[in-house]
C-alpha cells in the first residue's frame, strides 16, 4: 500500500548546559515527517516553527531541565498537533532520531579513505579500475541501549583502523566491495561491540548510498534539478532548486553484490530527469498538479516501469519542505 507524508524542517541556535561537558551552544536542525492530508502541511509546518521558538537564540535549559538531544527531540514531537517522526540533528555529525512507534535513536556519521575496485563489473566499468573515496558512514542505535560515546570512543575506533588508508579488497569480506556488501560487513562487525545496532549506512559519494538493518538491503541515488512552477492566478511562475532522493529495496545480486549499480539508477532516471530539469512542472505530460506531491507521483509513474525496485521517494523543495511517498517495504527514517 503506498503511503504518503509530508517533510517539515526548522531549525535555531540556542545554548545549553550538560553534566560533563557544560555551557556550550549548537546550531540545531530539525527534520518531521507526518502523514499527508488536507491542510497538514501548513500546521506541521506552523507546529514545528512555533515549537522552536523558545530555543532560538535561547538557552534550553531555561525551557527543559533537560537539555539532551532527546529530551529537545521529545518536547518539539510533542509540540506537533499530529503523530510525527522527528531527526534533530546537534552537530553536522551526530543526532537523534525519534520513530512515530516511540522507538528512539542515537546515530553517528563518520568517515573512513580508502581504495577499492570492483572485480565482477563488465570489461571497461569505471568501478573495475583501481579508485578511492571518502566514504560516509551513518551508525544508528536504540537510544535505550548505547550512547553517542559507545559508538565514537568504543565501537567504531577498531573499525576505522582497520579500514582507513587500506585497500579493501584485501580485508577478509570485502573482495567484493560494493556499497551494500560495505554496510553488511560493517553491521555485522558493529554489531558484535554495539548494543541495540539499528542500521548501518555506506556513502561512496554525496550522492548515493546504501543502508542494512540486518536483514534489508536499501540503495538510494540523489539529484537536483532546477524547475518553474506556477505562482498565483494570475499565470505567474515562481521556481525551485529541487533535491530528488530515489530509493530502492530488493535483495543482492550475488555476484555482483549490488541491488543495482548506482550508475543504472542513474541512466534510467536520464529521460525523466530531462524532462524536469529547467522546465515548467505543470506542463510536464499527465501530472495531476505542479505541487511536490503531484511530481514525485509524476516520477513514479514514470520510473515505476524502468526500475522495479524503486520503493521510496523523496522530493525537497527546499531543504526545510517537501514530501515523501512510499510505495513498498518499510523504509527506515531518513537519509537526510
Amino acid at each position: 500500500m503506498n503511503s504518503s507524508h509530508i517533510l517539515a524542517g526548522a531549525s535555531f541556535e540556542a545554548a545549553r548546559n550538560l553534566a560533563g561537558i557544560g555551557e556550550h551552544g549548537h546550531s540545531f536542525r530539525v527534520l518531521a515527517r507526518a502523514d499527508a492530508h488536507p491542510g497538514s502541511e501548513a500546521v506541521l509546518h506552523a507546529d514545528l516553527a512555533a515549537a522552536v521558538a523558545p530555543f532560538h537564540y535561547a538557552h534550553v535549559n531555561a525551557t527543559l531541565a533537560d537539555g539532551s538531544d532527546l529530551s529537545i527531540a521529545r518536547y518539539l514531537a510533542s509540540q506537533c498537533g499530529q503523530a510525527v517522526s522527528l531527526q534533530l540533528a546537534s552537530a553536522a555529525d551526530r543526532g537523534v532520531l525519534l520513530a512515530e512507534d516511540g522507538s528512539e535513536y542515537v546515530y553517528v556519521d563518520t568517515r573512513f579513505e580508502a581504495a577499492h575496485q570492483l572485480p565482477h563489473v563488465a570489461p571497461g566499468h569505471k568501478c573495475g579500475r583501481l579508485h578511492g573515496h571518502g566514504f560516509g558512514v551513518r551508525i544508528v542505535a536504540d537510544a535505550s541501549r548505547s550512547s553517542l560515546n559507545d559508538i565514537l570512543l568504543k565501537a567504531w575506533p577498531p573499525l576505522f583502523a582497520r579500514l582507513n588508508h587500506k585497500y579493501l579488497n584485501d580485508i577478509a569480506g570485502l573482495d567484493n566491495p560494493t556499497s551494500e556488501v560495505m554496510a553488511a560487513w560493517l553491521y555485522r562487525e558493529l554489531a558484535a561491540n554495539l548494543a541495540g545496532l539499528a542500521w548501518v549506512e555506506v556513502r561512496e559519494t554525496h550522492t548515493a548510498g546504501s543502508q542494512f538493518d540486518g536483514q534489508t538491503y536499501r540503495i538510494w541515488k540523489e539529484q537536483h534539478f532546477e524547475s518553474a512552477v506556477p505562482f498565483d492566478a494570475a499565470g505567474n511562475y515562481t521556481g525551485h532548486s529541487y533535491l530528488i532522493r530515489l530509493l530502492l529495496q530488493g535483495s543482492v545480486d550475488r555476484v555482483m553484490g549490488w541491488v543495482l549499480d548506482f550508475g543504472d539508477v542513474k541512466d534510467r532516471f536520464k529521460p525523466v530527469y530531462r524532462q524536469l530539469d529547467h522546465n515548467p512542472l505543470d506542463k510536464l505530460p499527465g501530472i495531476r498538479a505542479a505541487d511536490a506531491a503531484s511530481v514525485a507521483e509524476w516520477v513514479h509513474g514514470e520510473l515505476k516501469p524502468l526500475v522495479p525496485e524503486l520503493a521510496r521517494i523523496d522530493l525537497m523543495e527546499t531543504p526545510q519542505r517537501g514530501v515523501s511517498l512510499t510505495f513498498r517495504g518499510d523504509m527506515q527514517w531518513p537519509l537526510l
